[in-house]
């Protein structure tokens, strides 16, 4: 207890010394030892010396870490040790750790919180659901919910022949569309039966990934009620220009938007118009003629537009029905694969005789199918022959051969026709008229010869962007392939390749004398005192009378 004793006072006399300022070695280990996180002052009032100090290990602070990057003695060092110079030793530890160099902390970047909402939907949609776990059981609960069926393409297998081809979108990419696409149809809220990938349509603000479905029920919307001489839509589900629903997305893993069906309007006016998505389906389309609607109508319109013009599949792939009635469109059977097909070899396919299309043509009415307006009552003393009836517009049949897309004038067979080049020198006297081009070209992914199974690629020259991939699957005896696959795909605009040449505007308005006559030259405005007449049209306007001419005054000579 002596040896305690003695410790305890020395300890005390110690911490009691002062330097020249008058601070105690205590007072100054307690504004040290009170910033640092381990001090007794952080964990609550701590008294030292006589009737204050009541311990002296309750000031002392752990070991402290022995590192070059820290050779600083602590205060606990300093109690320890006792050194003659404590206080010059604890200002020189204090002032090293005050210049001690410290590095900066990183920069925070600032993210886009568009870019963070792509960046977790399309964690989301790559990730494996998490199955709901019972709490009392710990098994697996049946929520009941089971994805919805549907048909679909084999995307990683196309992805294969696209990447072979040089079209479409990279193996990576397409693997995205096919998680997006089987989200789409497990949907059981949104009925789709089938589920084509469309294709990929780039905008200046967003693109917008195009999935083509065919549903379930189609539910019957209420009937429009149509101006005066306005052409009705063909109903949805139903052959025509709206068979198919087309759902949209800006991004993999966005949410789906079901696109409006296809107005005759919208096509009409599409046609005359040439301009760029901005990836807002709500956008105005600011363009002359005007657009009737929003950007999700006129994107409506021109996936139509190309649809009709660049699916393709390899001829008798398809079988056309057998039973067709009066006034209907034809079918394609069950639109499933025709037992009857053989599958040809790659080199074949390179003829454009071997392909043909697989939809309907839009008539320059807008509608597949010719409508014929109501006529109204005709005079009972006129004679049949004089009433005159529209002509019905007539398109190629489907399933035509793309052989013959070179031969259509774009006039009359719209969307279908060759593609133009556009002359060298417009303002030239021997500018040659517009040289016609073929709207297809076939290529092949290799021209190695020997190489089995080659990728023949199909390409549409007058919507540039749109593809057709084909490929053999296995082969018998003697080479004969013994099944073929292709695929459908477009990446691009949205423009067709041709002059674009916009329509003039509307004729100037004549102009009328408010008076009732022509104008009086010796008298150009009109007779306010005089009641007014019919309004005439001013077919004597006034020349303009010539400016007086400034004849010198001669100034008399003085």
């Amino acid at each position: 207890m002596a040896d305690q004793d003695a410790a305890y006072q020395e300890a005390v006399a110690f911490l009691q010394k002062t330097n020249l300022q008058g601070e105690s070695v205590y007072e100054q280990l307690a504004a040290v030892v009170g910033a640092s996180p381990n001090s007794p002052s952080s964990r609550g009032p701590v008294w030292v010396g006589g009737p204050i100090l009541t311990s002296p290990v309750a000031i002392a602070d752990p070991p402290p870490r022995v590192s070059p990057s820290n050779p600083t003695p602590s205060p606990g060092k300093i109690l320890d040790e006792k050194p003659s110079d404590a206080v010059d030793v604890l200002e020189t530890s204090i002032m090293a750790k005050k210049t001690a160099y410290r590095a900066p902390d990183p920069p925070t970047l600032s993210s886009d919180p568009k870019n963070v909402a792509r960046a977790v939907a399309l964690k989301q949609l790559y990730s494996t659901p998490k199955p709901k776990v019972s709490m009392e059981t710990g098994e697996v609960e049946d929520t009941g919910n089971e994805p919805a069926d549907f048909e679909t393409e084999n995307l990683v297998a196309d992805a294969a022949m696209f990447e072979a081809a040089g079209v479409g979108l990279s193996a990576g990419e397409m693997y995205g569309v096919m998680l997006a696409i089987k989200r789409l149809g497990e949907n059981e809220d949104n009925k789709v039966e089938t589920a084509r990938f469309f294709g990929k349509i780039l905008g200046t603000g967003a693109d917008y990934y195009v999935f083509e479905t065919h549903l379930k029920e189609y539910e019957k919307g209420e009937e429009k009620e149509l101006a005066e001489g306005e052409i009705p839509a063909e109903a949805s589900g139903e052959a025509g220009a709206n068979y198919y629903t087309y759902w949209v997305c800006n991004y993999l893993g966005g949410p789906f938007t079901k696109l409006p069906d296809c107005e005759p309007t919208t096509i009409k006016v599409a046609r005359q118009i040439k301009k760029y998505f901005t990836g807002d389906l709500d956008a105005a389309v600011v363009a002359y003629p005007p657009f009737p609607g929003t950007e999700k109508d006129f994107l409506r319109a021109q996936i139509g537009r190309i649809a009709s013009a660049t699916v393709v599949c390899p001829l008798d792939y398809f079988k056309l029905a057998e039973e067709e009635a009066e006034g209907e469109l034809p079918k394609i059977e069950g639109d499933k694969k025709s037992e009857e097909y053989e599958a040809k070899a790659a080199a074949e396919m390179l003829n454009l005789e071997n392909w043909c299309h697989r939809y309907h043509h839009i008539k320059p009415q807008g509608r597949c199918k010719f409508y014929e307006p109501e006529l109204p009552e005709p005079d009972p003393e006129a004679d049949e022959d004089q009433i005159e009836r529209p002509e019905p517009e007539v398109s190629p049949p489907l399933l035509e051969t793309l052989n013959n897309d070179g031969e259509k004038t774009p006039s009359v067979v719209p969307d279908w026709g060759f593609a133009i080049a556009k002359p060298a020198a417009d303002d030239s006297e021997d500018t040659p008229p517009p040289k016609t081009r073929p709207a297809w070209a076939t290529c092949t992914s290799t021209n190695v010869l020997g190489v089995q199974y080659p990728v023949v690629a199909v390409k549409s020259i007058k919507w540039p962007g749109a593809a057709a991939v084909y490929s053999e699957v296995g082969r018998k005896e003697g080479g004969v392939p013994v099944d073929a696959r292709f695929s459908n795909i477009y990446v691009g605009y949205g423009f067709e390749n041709v002059q674009f040449e916009p329509p003039a505007p509307p004729k100037i308005e004549e102009e009328y004398d408010l008076g009732g006559g022509p104008l009086d030259p010796e008298n150009p405005e009109p007779d306010t005192e005089s009641k007014p007449k019919k309004m005439v049209m001013a077919t004597d306007i006034p020349e303009k009378p010539p400016e007086p001419e400034n004849e010198e005054e001669e100034t008399p000579e003085e």
